[in-house]
């Protein structure tokens, strides 16, 4: 399990079948690959769609499915809920944090994105003026 499947394709189908991710468009198969060798999906096209079962039998095996917005960044991700112990702990650490340090952290976040937003806008401005 060590491939990463980029899907770059419009309007292709996704599925499971028989032990492989299957890759169809307009119900013909464009390419197969098996399960147990993918470690993520990544969709970054658009019109993709899927089945259920696949993103199942990929959590299954471990592997993670990453879904992209129009400008290619990541957007959402399903990860296996049985996965690696520390995985699991993460999740229960964040679960228990207390609300104030959450809230904390989050405008941390937020002022930090911001800051480089702006950052990135004036070194823009700065080069369309050289």
């Amino acid at each position: 399990m060590d491939r990463i499947v980029d899907i770059s394709t419009d309007n292709v189908h996704l599925a499971a079948h028989r032990g492989f991710l299957i890759v169809a468009l307009e119900g013909e198969e464009l390419g197969r690959i098996p399960l147990d060798d993918v470690a993520a999906l990544i969709v970054h096209a658009h019109g993709v769609t899927w089945t259920t079962n696949l993103v199942v039998k990929l959590a299954e095996r471990g592997a993670m499915m990453v879904l992209c917005s129009a400008n290619h960044a990541p957007v959402a991700m399903t990860i296996p809920v049985d996965g690696h112990h520390a995985q699991n702990a993460r999740f229960r650490a964040q679960w228990d944090t207390p609300k104030p340090f959450m809230k904390q952290a989050w405008k941390a976040i937020v002022t930090a994105k911001v800051r480089n937003q702006a950052r990135s806008h004036t070194h823009k401005l700065d080069s369309q003026s050289d």
